[in-house]
């Protein structure tokens, strides 16, 4: 290869590596997060550095009974609230969201559940214990900075 031929080379190169920062990496972000954080629902709790289990329910302690009984924790009747697990591309970030609005609670379910509360409930005197599902998570970053190197590694070797 001729000197002018490495230059068009390394200028295409870094053409398309940009070409796919822009493109690409907002996507493989996202999706990994939002598949990190689903995870935690079939395995009921939070992996940051480390796996935190969520307290157990209530119904699974013997007051309920059948599907009800048996069902994952923060996982309802639908699954609205893992289902609503979503990202959205801004100008120089990846936005991860939970926005169960068919649930009929509302925004609020997302946070009380991800954060706890002392007065939730229709009488405000009901203590939901925090049961995080979406946040900061060192596992996660790790998971998505493989990925991002697995995406370099197959621009670079092209």
């Amino acid at each position: 290869m001729t000197l002018e031929g490495l230059e068009r080379y390394l200028e295409n190169l870094q053409q398309n590596i940009e070409q796919g920062i822009a493109a690409d990496l907002p996507d493989i972000v996202g999706r990994e997060a939002v598949n990190h954080f689903q995870e935690g629902f079939q395995k009921e709790g939070f992996t940051d550095q480390g796996f935190v289990k969520w307290q157990e329910v209530k119904r699974r302690q013997g007051k309920a009974k059948g599907a009800d009984a048996m069902r994952k924790i923060l996982t309802g009747r639908t699954g609205a609230l893992h289902d609503s697990i979503s990202y959205v591309i801004e100008p120089g970030k990846v936005v991860i969201s939970a926005n169960p609005m068919n649930t009929g609670a509302g925004t609020n379910y997302a946070v009380v559940h991800n954060f706890g509360a002392n007065n939730a409930g229709r009488a405000g005197n009901t203590v939901i214990p925090q049961r995080q599902f979406i946040g900061n998570s060192e596992a996660m970053n790790q998971r998505i900075v493989e990925k991002i190197e697995r995406w370099l590694s197959e621009k670079l070797n092209r």
